[in-house]
């Protein structure tokens, strides 16, 4: 079984309630499919994410993922995510 990663998420841009609903709601489906998985995988959570958030209506989102060696060793990520690329 392999450690679930933490996810520090910044999302751009941050007044749109539509966008932060819909970025929920696809953490929310990429966190149960990973439990599903049995993955702990944040870069492909990341890709899931992304995936929905151009299913939801939003095509041009991007999710950017940053961390250092020390974060991937405690399982932490910094997610970017921007509605417009």
């Amino acid at each position: 079984m392999q450690a679930t990663s933490h996810i520090r998420a910044t999302l751009k841009p941050w007044d749109d309630p539509h966008f932060h609903r819909a970025y929920e709601a696809a953490r929310r489906q990429a966190a149960e499919a990973d439990a599903d998985a049995d993955a702990g995988d944040g870069l492909r959570a990341a890709v899931t994410v992304e995936r929905l958030l151009h299913d939801a209506g939003y095509p041009q989102a991007r999710v950017e993922v940053e961390r250092t060696v020390e974060e991937a060793l405690t399982h932490v990520e910094h997610w970017h995510v921007l509605r417009d690329g």
